[in-house]
C-alpha cells in the first residue's frame, strides 16, 4: 500500500521555490522516503521573466508539424498583453473549472522552471497569438505575475502543399489539438479530432475525402494520442461520415428549437407575438413532408385571413448540414407558392373563359397577399437574427 503527500516546501534560493514529494511505501513495515525537488521561479512585481532560469531548451519543445520556434529562444511577455486565439475554442474536457484550480494553486508559488513556456504564433505583421495554455494563462492572472516566459513560433514550410496553403486559422486549430494530444495527458478526446478536422476541410472549402482527411489526421496528433488502430481508423471514418452532425450548424434539437421560441417574444408555437400581438405558428421542416407542412402553413394563413389576423411562422429544420438547412428554406416556399397559385390560376382561367364576353378580368393575387410571414430560425454559422423568407 502506497500513501503519496505533496507538501510545500520553502524557498531554498532567491525567488526559487521547492517542492518536496514524500513517498510512504511499506511492503514488509519498512518506510522508504524519496525527495523531489521541483525548482520553481517567481518573478517579482513589474520583473520581465529571466527566460535564462528556465533548464530547458527548444529540443525539449514540442515538435509542431505547421509551425517552428522562432530563433529557438524564448522570450517574456505580461500575460494581460496575451491574445488567446478564436482559432481553437476550448473543448469540452478543457472547460472544466477544476483544471483552472489546480493549475492556479501549482503556480502560486512560482513557474516550475522545467516546464515549457506558452505558445504564441506570430504573424507575418508581428502580430501575437496564445494557441496553448489557456488554463495556464488563466492561472498566472490570478496569481498576479508580473511576466510569464514565452515561446514564439511561426509558419513552417513544408513539403506537402496541403498543408502550406492552409489558412492561419486552420494552422492554429490544428496545433492547438496538437499540443493537447502529445502533451502526455488523456485530454484530447475522440471527437474533439473529429470537430477540428471537420472544420478545417469545412472552413477551407476542401473535398470531403479520405485522402485529405488522413492527411489532416497526421497533424493532429492522433497516431501520438492512440495507439489502437481501430480509434484512429473510427476518428476518420466519423469524419466521412455525411451522418456526423457540421459543426457549423445549431438550433438543430427540439429542445434548442423550443428554447429559441420561448425567448424571443416575436415568435411563438400557437399563440399570439408578445412584442406587436401578431398571431403565431411555428414549424419544424423536413424535406420528405415538404408539402405537407406547406399546406398546413396555408391553412393557417386562410383562417388568420378569416378573422382578419396577420400571421407569423417561424420555420426550423431537422438537418444537420448547412446545405441542407438553405435547401429547405428554399423549398417549402416555393412548394406554398405552388400550391397556392395553382387552383387560383386554374378558377381565374375558368372564370375568365366563362364571362369572356363582357370581357370580364379578375386581379392577380399571390401568396404574398395573404396576411403571411414566414421567417427561418437562425441555425448556420453566423445567423445571429431570424431571416425573413416570406
Amino acid at each position: 500500500m502506497s500513501v503519496f503527500e505533496v507538501a510545500q516546501g520553502h524557498l531554498i534560493f532567491p525567488q526559487i521555490a521547492a517542492i518536496i514529494l514524500v513517498c510512504s511505501i511499506n511492503p514488509m513495515g519498512m518506510p522508504f522516503i524519496f525527495f523531489l525537488i521541483m525548482k520553481k521561479f517567481l518573478p517579482s512585481e513589474n520583473q520581465s521573466f529571466p527566460t535564462h532560469v528556465l533548464e530547458i531548451t527548444g529540443e525539449h519543445g514540442p515538435d509542431y508539424p505547421l509551425l517552428q520556434l522562432i530563433d529557438n529562444s524564448f522570450s517574456a511577455r505580461e500575460p494581460n498583453n496575451i491574445k488567446t486565439t478564436e482559432a481553437n475554442s476550448p473543448r469540452k474536457t478543457e472547460a472544466q473549472h477544476g483544471n483552472v484550480d489546480a493549475l492556479t494553486a501549482s503556480l502560486k508559488d512560482g513557474w516550475n522552471v522545467t516546464c515549457w513556456p506558452l505558445n504564441l504564433y506570430v504573424d507575418e505583421n508581428g502580430n501575437e497569438e496564445l494557441f496553448d495554455g489557456r488554463h495556464t494563462l488563466k492561472s498566472v492572472k490570478a496569481n498576479k505575475y508580473s511576466s510569464v516566459p514565452v515561446a514564439l513560433y511561426n509558419r513552417k514550410i513544408t513539403e506537402e502543399e496541403l498543408y502550406n496553403n492552409l489558412s492561419e486559422h486552420s494552422v492554429l486549430t490544428l496545433s492547438g489539438l496538437f499540443a493537447n494530444a502529445t502533451d502526455g495527458t488523456i485530454n484530447a478526446k475522440t471527437h474533439d479530432f473529429v470537430r477540428a478536422i471537420k472544420e478545417v476541410i469545412e472552413k477551407e472549402n476542401l473535398p470531403l475525402t479520405r485522402e485529405i482527411t488522413e492527411k489532416l489526421a497526421k497533424i493532429t496528433g492522433v497516431y501520438s494520442r492512440y495507439s489502437s488502430k481501430n480509434t484512429i481508423s473510427g476518428i476518420i471514418n466519423s469524419v466521412l461520415n455525411t451522418k456526423t452532425k457540421s459543426i457549423k450548424v445549431f438550433n438543430t434539437t427540439k429542445e434548442e428549437v423550443e428554447h429559441y421560441i420561448d425567448n424571443n417574444d416575436k415568435f411563438g408555437k400557437n399563440n399570439y407575438s408578445k412584442s406587436d400581438g401578431v398571431a403565431t405558428r411555428s414549424k419544424i421542416l423536413d424535406k420528405q413532408f415538404t408539402y405537407r407542412y406547406a399546406g398546413d402553413i396555408l391553412k393557417w394563413a386562410f383562417a388568420a385571413r378569416g378573422k382578419n389576423e396577420n400571421l407569423r411562422v417561424i420555420c426550423s429544420s431537422k438537418a444537420e448540414h448547412e446545405s441542407q438547412i438553405e435547401e429547405e428554406r428554399i423549398e417549402i416556399i416555393e412548394c406554398m407558392k405552388e400550391i397556392f397559385l395553382n387552383p387560383v390560376n386554374v378558377y381565374r382561367d375558368m372564370i375568365e373563359t366563362q364571362f369572356s364576353q363582357i370581357g370580364l378580368t379578375l386581379p392577380v393575387v399571390s401568396i404574398e397577399d395573404l396576411p403571411l410571414e414566414i421567417w427561418a430560425m437562425p441555425q448556420i454559422e453566423g445567423e445571429t437574427e431570424a431571416i425573413q423568407l416570406l
